[in-house]
């Protein structure tokens, strides 16, 4: 099995959590690849398989988006992006949807995994890719009382083939709020790590199974 990981917070260095994954998936056979935002504007040599989402030009201009992604977490990039302006949102989109078809392109993956539900995972969705996402209570309330967020992220969840909570709290939230994550489509409760190698394996496979009916 063929995966691509996404994740919303820096993805270029060994110790970054995406790429600790990406090891543990390696060790149980499956090749892995990995996409997402980069630590600096263009990466001088990066890992073979490693896409990286360059966003500090677009980012500069904003005091605040520029900050998020120089800091380099999910939670930063996830927080300042209902914030940004129509426009700078649809530049970051842009940018960010060219990498990931490009990744999808040169890895043929069997199935995505996005880590956190947030800008990025609806721009998965557009691959056609079985996308699984995995859901932190932080990522819904980034998006909740922001109506364009609020519609990407749900439209994501609804389209996804599979979606795994963090914690009974994401998963309260996503029965509660969040009526295009079903039943059927919230497949299990695990926090994301290293050591979930062989459940990601498993979110996955249950995807592409539904894809395939």
């Amino acid at each position: 099995m063929r995966l691509l990981l996404i994740d919303h917070g820096n993805c270029d260095h060994d110790h970054t959590r995406v790429h600790r994954c990406r090891q543990a998936l390696g060790r149980l056979g499956i090749t892995a690849a990995v996409c997402g935002p980069s630590s600096i504007p263009q990466l001088e040599a990066q890992h073979t398989g490693m896409y990286g989402i360059h966003l500090h030009a677009i980012a500069a201009a904003s005091n605040r988006f520029l900050a998020a992604v120089r800091e380099g977490t999910a939670e930063s990039l996830l927080g300042v992006t209902p914030t940004l302006s129509p426009r700078l949102l649809g530049l970051m989109r842009e940018t960010a949807r060219q990498l990931i078809a490009e990744a999808v392109d040169a890895t043929d993956p069997d199935a995505i995994f996005v880590m956190h539900a947030g800008i990025l995972t609806d721009l998965a969705v557009e691959t056609g890719a079985p996308v699984v996402v995995h859901v932190a209570p932080t990522d819904l309330a980034a998006a909740d009382g922001k109506p364009l967020m609020r519609t990407l992220v749900g439209r994501a969840l609804g389209s996804c083939d599979a979606v795994v909570a963090a914690d009974n709290d994401a998963a309260a939230a996503l029965r509660a709020g969040w009526g295009e994550c079903d039943s059927e489509t919230l497949i299990d409760v695990w926090p994301i790590g290293p050591e979930c190698a062989q459940q990601i394996a498993a979110a996955c496979r249950t995807a592409l199974a539904r894809r395939r009916g």
